[in-house]
């Protein structure tokens, strides 16, 4: 047996441990708010040329982006969950209190309410509707996975 033989089982279940740990939405969201505090943070302590944007916006847009990535690693998590309504209504009522994190985050560090930074108010809206859309797409590609996979069992005679 080689030495390559002997780690993959070894790395498979720390993929598998890291997997099981983020097939819950809670955790998902508690990765993403440490990452918004980091980020904005990080964002706060830099100097901004502020021709693009309004003053202080920076930790609205962090945010806004990793907001986007709890949407996406969300999804793809989907994909692998059965039964999906329990998941998908933890999911939403987490994402919402992860709006609800972030705008006060967002609030205390620039001063600014959602209105006065430009057009954050918008992009939150749409990603909520990205998020609902993204949701619907994983879930019919898993059904169509599903039902591609019984009718090849069908057709194997298995």
């Amino acid at each position: 047996m080689t030495s390559r033989e002997y780690l993959l089982p070894n790395d498979m279940t720390e993929q598998s441990r890291l997997i099981t740990i983020f097939e819950k939405p809670l955790h998902q969201a508690g990765l993403v708010a440490c990452m918004i505090l980091v980020f904005t943070l990080v964002d706060k302590l830099l100097p901004h040329a502020n021709n693009l944007f309004e003053i202080n916006a920076g930790s609205w847009i962090v945010a806004t982006a990793m907001l986007l990535c709890f949407v996406i690693l969300n999804s793809l998590v989907a994909l692998r969950i059965e039964p999906i309504v329990p998941y998908w209504s933890k999911s939403v009522m987490i994402y919402l209190g992860l709006l609800a994190f972030s705008y006060g985050w967002c609030h205390l560090l620039s001063g600014k309410h959602i209105d006065d930074v430009g057009s954050i108010r918008w992009l939150w809206f749409v990603l909520t509707m990205v998020y609902m859309i993204f949701f619907a797409i994983a879930r019919t590609m898993k059904g169509i996975i599903d039902i591609a996979n019984k009718q090849d069992e069908k057709l194997r005679g298995e």
